[in-house]
């Protein structure tokens, strides 16, 4: 038999305490979810229904058939893409939310100064201590925040603070991006060329923004269908990274080779 023949992966198996972990974590995250949920949607309810104010059947639907038309498909490809980074943290990550701007940079970024693999059980491990101190420190700010607003009123209306507020999602997916195109992806694997698919990605969303928004007029229809086309992205991304790494444009080196 050559060397070239393809052998058959052995099954993973997981160490009893592994397993015991990922259990918890799920077993915990189910737990806080439907809690959220309850509390999330109960305050508004009891509210409503003690001061009278309860809307209609009917006006809840209009108003939230397009909410739900964005956010439902955004919600989907988010879990999708978002859960093989985060883990079971990703439990965290949705009651405190912010995932995009706080939870995942944290999450990427503790991976990276670790120099951990993503997808493996040190990595559920440390992207769970990231989103958890991420959640913490979020709450301490708010906090801070509200006791300091009125105080601080005056100098946060100045022209350089309405500036610099402006600018802080921008500054945060520019961090992101920057440490998602690296090629140094943990556990001391390099994959040169990686930022290739998200190039391609990158000029498909800009292509179909310039059409919808500036030839069409419709700037609205495009916030509408966002969601849609995240998850047709995710198919053409994976198609995208597996033709790229099969011609040759992407290349993984395992640690120790050149």
């Amino acid at each position: 038999m050559s060397d070239t023949t393809t052998k058959e992966k052995s099954p993973i198996i997981m160490d009893p305490d592994s397993r015991a972990h990922l259990n918890a974590m799920h077993r915990l995250g189910r737990i806080g979810i439907v809690c959220a949920i309850i509390i999330m949607l109960g305050i508004p309810t009891v509210a409503g229904i003690y001061f009278s104010a309860m809307p209609t059947i009917l006006q809840i639907l209009t108003t939230t058939v397009g909410l739900l038309a964005l956010f439902v498909p955004s919600a989907f490809s988010e879990t999708i893409a978002y859960s093989s980074i985060l883990g079971s943290s990703y439990y965290l990550a949705q009651i405190t939310g912010n995932i995009s701007n706080l939870k995942l940079p944290m999450a990427k970024n503790a991976l990276q100064i670790l120099d951990v693999e993503e997808g493996t059980e040190d990595a559920d491990i440390v992207t769970s201590i990231a989103v958890s101190v991420s959640s913490f420190v979020t709450i301490a700010v708010i906090v801070i925040g509200v006791i300091l607003l009125q105080p601080l009123r005056p100098m946060l209306e100045l022209p350089m603070f309405k500036l610099a507020s402006g600018n802080i999602v921008p500054a945060l997916f520019g961090s992101l991006i920057v440490g998602s195109l690296s090629s140094q992806i943990g556990g001391g694997i390099t994959c040169q060329g990686r930022w290739k698919c998200p190039a391609i990605l990158f000029a498909l969303v800009a292509v179909v923004y310039i059409i919808v928004v500036y030839v069409m007029k419709n700037a609205m229809g495009f916030a509408l269908y966002q969601g849609f086309l995240m998850l047709a992205l995710i198919p053409i991304g994976w198609f995208g990274n597996k033709r790229l790494y099969k011609t040759g444009h992407i290349k993984v080196l395992l640690p120790g080779e050149k």
